[in-house]
């Protein structure tokens, strides 16, 4: 994921994002089901906060990685020390277990 995309998500009015004085932290469910599909992991599917990025979150994981996850779905969480992007930790869960996803500068 790339701290242009991290930083778009921040920048959304979404009050699932919490936020206190140490940074931000998300957790988001992606989905390529039927077509694109993302939203934060404490909303449901009718929450359109991310439609303006889910395709670039999507395009970024790789669609095919998120295809072939359980369910066609993957979890991506982060936590943004300073709400600085550069500084941010991600890691996904394709349905066993999360591992480290590479945050990238682009």
């Amino acid at each position: 994921m790339s701290q242009a995309t991290i930083k778009k998500i921040l920048e959304t009015p979404s009050p699932r994002i919490r936020r206190d004085a140490r940074g931000a932290s998300f957790t988001l469910l992606c989905t390529v089901e039927e077509g694109v599909a993302c939203r934060f992991a404490s909303s449901d599917w009718s929450d359109r906060s991310l439609v303006s990025v889910e395709q670039e979150i999507v395009d970024e994981l790789g669609w095919k990685m998120v295809e072939h996850s359980a369910r066609r779905q993957v979890v991506i969480r982060c936590l943004v020390p300073g709400g600085d992007p550069a500084k941010a930790r991600c890691e996904c869960d394709r349905g066993d277990g999360f591992f480290p996803l590479e945050v990238t500068e682009r």
